[in-house]
């Protein structure tokens, strides 16, 4: 799944308890002609508020490139809440810092 960083709203994607599968973001737009990501700082909430990084993000296979961010979201343990929000907030080598979200569900 590609999102390009104009593009807005939800992307439904149902999320069985232990799938998983990674979502690339291309911030090129965002960047411009020559700024590049620095560092890009991952995160989960529950529908609840909860912080549920360590069980629906595998920071192991996360990736990224000068314009392209690839966070890897796994479902999470059955009878868990159903409800996810992942953010993403880059910081570029320029200083720029913006927040993007995938929101989803688990099935």
């Amino acid at each position: 799944m590609t999102i390009n960083c104009k593009d807005i709203g939800v992307i439904p994607y149902n999320l069985a308890s232990g799938d998983g599968f990674q979502v690339t973001f291309d911030v090129s737009t965002w960047l411009g002609a020559t700024d590049t990501i620095a560092s890009v700082v991952y995160s989960a909430t529950d529908g609840r508020g909860t912080d549920v990084t360590a069980t629906a993000l595998d920071a192991t296979k996360h990736t990224a490139t000068p314009t392209v961010i690839k966070p890897w979201v796994k479902g999470p343990a059955a009878g868990s809440n159903k409800h996810y929000t992942v953010k993403m907030v880059i910081t570029t080598a320029a200083a720029m810092t913006k927040a993007f979200y995938i929101k989803f569900s688990v099935r």
